[in-house]
């Protein structure tokens, strides 16, 4: 679901965001006001158009424009005149593309500012593509406006240090993510231990300031670890998303088929999810919308969870979610033109909820510490050529040549609230000779080598995986190993090592040319298994390579690659954020 992405603008289109204001109006209707370089504007009224006021709507999120007003009618705004002669087709992306004087350059007053009415209806699966990246966010909380405060130094995401975390530096951070107070200021790593640097310390707010950035703080964090995360708990609006879902026909409230109320021939009415496509993201959406954590399973048939009869017809199809909505609705779907081949009832969507999840995170310094170069001859590589290991022009390699890997070490810490366990049942694990013990998850990770423009040149093949763990912190003890056909998982604050010397820990690089790559290891690439975080399951690092050594250096967790200009740059797969001012220094 690219098609809203930022990536898609040009790349000297000024980032604007809009919104609506002014007396005596509906949501859906206002003065067009602009913000640009720090600064609340308006548009003036001179050359616009319905096409215009059509762009403005769809900026917004809404279906469509209404009508538009000139000369003020919502009342006069302040600053700025941003756009003036404005005129669009109707099918730009964002009002900075269409035809104007240049953004600042107008001769009106504000008695001359426009407004528009647009649909009360909203776009499906809405994404705003002009949204700044926040210094802040909210990560590993099982319901909405829950979580571990994570703050963004120089691109790179950290966390803050408990010591001194107060219920007034909470506040300012849940009204800085449009919450209201804070309910609680939970210390302790309680919801989940970060990754990266802890960039705060001894956090003191006042509850005035707009952001907890420009609180008084210690930037030294001696003393400090992920242990000490500090997390918060928000006031939320009550949203009304509860009542529009329930889960019917399950063994607790926990679990059950999904049903929602949606409005069809002027009736609210119950029905059933077209499971089609229903995966962990989706199922992700349905429990938080409810109140119930994290998901458990996603499934695509019910028959053990016969709902009411009334609600067999199915009300929606074609859902996609990313994952973090409020609520189902906000996700992408059909809409009112619903396909469902196989129909609602039994073969509808459902879910079990849970309170914990666990949470997967790729060290990066191991892989930087770790990674070599290898010539290995393919009278050594019997077992991985069976095993599909090597690129396909490994077929055409004579016995007595080699092949050329990239090896590493994948040292993946579950730092969540509860086990990660594979989901395939014990009796369904494939037993493999060349490793002498059962592997639970065909797909556990990718390891992929992208040229600088995202498209993949090299790829890692390891077959499937064998979970355990490898070491634990202190106080922790092991419970899942691979030998002896034991139980497989990752416990919470242990972790799993795939060392650099295992068969098929690598990248066949033989057919690769000298040159600069991007090297991305995606854990759960799937979602398979449901976690609290899926933000910081892949890892990126630079990689430099001259025909003889190769340097992995720039190793960092997230999709946020760390930017060398002061420009923003968009490619199909990695996203680079600088953020200029950053007011956390």
């Amino acid at each position: 679901f690219s098609s809203l992405k930022m990536s898609y603008l040009p790349p000297d289109t000024p980032r604007i965001q809009l919104r609506l204001a002014g007396d005596k109006r509906k949501h859906n209707e206002g003065r067009v006001e602009v913000f640009y370089d720090g600064e609340w504007g308006t548009v003036c009224d001179d050359d616009f158009s319905i096409h215009s006021a059509q762009v403005v709507c769809r900026e917004l999120g809404y279906l469509e424009a209404v009508s538009w007003s000139p000369s003020s009618k919502y009342g006069k705004g302040e600053g700025r005149i941003w756009f003036d002669n404005v005129q669009c087709t109707g099918k730009e992306k964002t009002l900075a593309l269409c035809m104007s004087n240049g953004i600042g350059v107008s001769d009106c007053k504000h008695t001359e500012d426009v407004g528009v009415v647009c649909s009360d209806k909203r776009i499906p699966g809405f994404k705003f593509i002009n949204t700044m990246q926040p210094l802040v966010r909210l990560r590993g909380g099982a319901i909405v406006g829950e979580g571990r405060v994570e703050v963004l130094k120089n691109g790179e995401w950290g966390t803050i240090c408990d010591d001194n975390w107060s219920l007034l530096s909470a506040t300012v951070v849940c009204r800085e993510l449009g919450f209201g107070s804070a309910k609680e200021a939970l210390s302790g790593g309680r919801l989940g231990q970060g990754m990266g640097p802890v960039h705060m310390n001894e956090v003191k707010c006042s509850g005035f300031e707009k952001s907890v950035t420009e609180c008084f703080f210690n930037k030294e964090s001696l003393g400090c670890s992920h242990e000490e995360d500090a997390a918060v708990t928000c006031n939320v609006p009550a949203m009304g998303f509860q009542e529009r879902l329930r889960l019917s026909g399950g063994r607790n409230p926990y679990e059950g088929r999904v049903e929602a109320l949606v409005e069809r021939n002027g009736s609210l009415v119950w029905g059933t999810v077209c499971s089609d496509g229903w995966g962990t993201m989706e199922a992700m959406v349905v429990c938080r919308q409810l109140g119930l954590g994290f998901a458990s399973n996603a499934f695509q048939e019910t028959w053990y969870w016969p709902g009411e009869v009334s609600a067999d017809p199915v009300v929606m199809s074609g859902v996609r979610c990313s994952g973090t909505e409020m609520s189902l609705s906000h996700c992408l779907h059909h809409g009112a033109h619903l396909t469902c081949p196989k129909g609602g009832g039994r073969n509808a969507a459902g879910v079990s909820c849970s309170e914990t999840a666990p949470d997967l995170v790729l060290s990066p310094q191991v892989v930087e510490q770790t990674t070599y170069m290898e010539d290995r001859p393919m009278f050594m590589l019997q077992c991985a050529y069976e095993e599909n290991c090597l690129s396909t022009t490994s077929s055409k390699t004579p016995a007595n040549s080699y092949r050329r890997l990239l090896r590493f070490s994948s040292q993946i810490h579950n730092n969540g609230q509860s086990d990660f366990r594979p989901k395939a049942g014990r009796h369904s694990w494939v037993w493999h000779d060349c490793h002498r013990h059962y592997h639970s998850m065909e797909v556990f990770t990718h390891y992929d080598l992208l040229s600088l423009n995202g498209t993949k040149v090299a790829e890692g093949h390891k077959a499937s995986f064998c979970l355990e763990d490898t070491d634990c912190e202190e106080g922790i003890e092991k419970r899942y190993e691979c030998a002896n056909f034991g139980e497989q998982g990752i416990t919470v604050g242990c972790w799993d090592t795939y060392r650099h010397d295992i068969d098929c820990q690598w990248i066949d690089i033989t057919d690769i040319k000298p040159g600069d790559y991007i090297f991305q290891v995606f854990i759960n690439p799937n979602y398979e298994v449901p976690e609290s975080d899926y933000s910081n399951n892949l890892m990126k690092c630079r990689c430099r390579y001259d025909g003889h050594r190769i340097w992995m250096y720039s190793c960092h967790n997230g999709k946020t690659m760390m930017c060398h200009n002061l420009c923003d740059c968009f490619t199909s797969e990695i996203l680079c954020y600088c953020i200029v001012p950053q007011p956390l220094s």
